[in-house]
């Protein structure tokens, strides 16, 4: 079988595993809520969207920088943020359609306005994407490592698993020095562990009984969901597949928190992630002149 193929094949598991997974959640919902129920919830604690959306959009900017941090390395301008950000958002939202992965095509587009080859952007795109899930790995890792309950076999696994990623990831990708590979994983480690502590705030805003322990195990638990629907082919955003994946490991693990804010939970931060996605994308018509016009400078001067 050709490569082509087995891209298409992948593509459509994705998008299967996707639809399946949207279906899963949706039956489960309708299971737990009426139309009124859900929208009273909702309307209950949209208080706590002031707090998400900031952070959401934190996390998103951390993450630019860490692509941005990739171009400058191998590009032969120098040129700022606000470029890497406005090619970003532009394309990030192609990752809800046609689904993940795609949004990397459009970025090819950015290499010729800052001195990339497209091999060498194909090269940022696969690397941003090993960091990300590297990072992933080990942010999810660190959280559920603090919980004292969580089995020794799991969390040596964890601990293994992401030493062995980090360690794989220093000598892959050679052209790009070990030190600075270091770095981004750093920086895309904050950025998915903002994304875990918005679930456990969801989830907090709606149970009377709190704990850190609880805490650390949702941010943990959604960290790794997230890892299982970036890492799915196809899967729009991961949508469908991410919610899923969060929903089996809170009921494998037992975590005493009802169904029907599991539920609620895994869609309204579903909502928070598209609402940024969305507004981001928004913002770069408003700097899309002063982009075009900016000329990247030498990186020799």
């Amino acid at each position: 079988m050709d490569r082509e193929k087995i891209k298409g094949l992948l593509y459509i598991i994705g998008k299967s595993l996707g639809f399946l997974g949207i279906a899963f959640v949706l039956y489960r919902v309708s299971q737990e809520y009426t139309v009124d129920s859900f929208v009273e919830r909702f309307v209950a604690i949209s208080d706590i969207s002031y707090i998400l959306l900031p952070i959401n959009l934190a996390s998103t900017l951390i993450g630019i920088y860490a692509w941005h941090m990739m171009l400058l390395y191998y590009s032969k301008s120098l040129f700022p943020y606000k470029i890497s950000y406005y090619f970003f958002c532009k394309t990030e939202i192609a990752k809800y359609l046609p689904g993940n992965i795609f949004h990397f095509v459009g970025r090819q587009l950015l290499a010729k306005k800052i001195d990339i080859t497209q091999a060498q952007m194909m090269k940022i795109s696969g690397l941003f994407t090993l960091l990300l899930a590297v990072a992933t790995l080990l942010s999810g890792t660190l959280f559920l490592l603090l919980v004292d309950d969580i089995e020794i076999w799991l969390r040596v696994l964890m601990a293994v698993g992401s030493i062995v990623a980090v360690v794989a990831t220093l000598y892959l990708f050679p052209s790009l020095s070990k030190v600075k590979k270091l770095e981004m994983d750093a920086v895309l480690t904050l950025s998915i562990a903002l994304q875990g502590i918005m679930m456990g705030i969801i989830v907090f805003a709606q149970i009377d009984e709190s704990s850190i322990r609880l805490f650390l195990e949702i941010v943990g638990i959604y960290i790794f969901s997230w890892l299982v629907g970036f890492v799915t082919p196809g899967a729009s955003g991961g949508m469908g597949v991410r919610e899923g994946a969060f929903i089996a490991i809170v009921s494998f693990l037992h975590l005493s928190i009802s169904n029907d804010i599991i539920l609620f939970s895994v869609l309204y931060i579903r909502l928070v992630n598209i609402a940024t996605d969305v507004l981001t994308y928004i913002s770069t018509y408003f700097i899309k002149d002063e982009v075009i016009l900016t000329e990247p400078r030498s990186a020799d001067l």
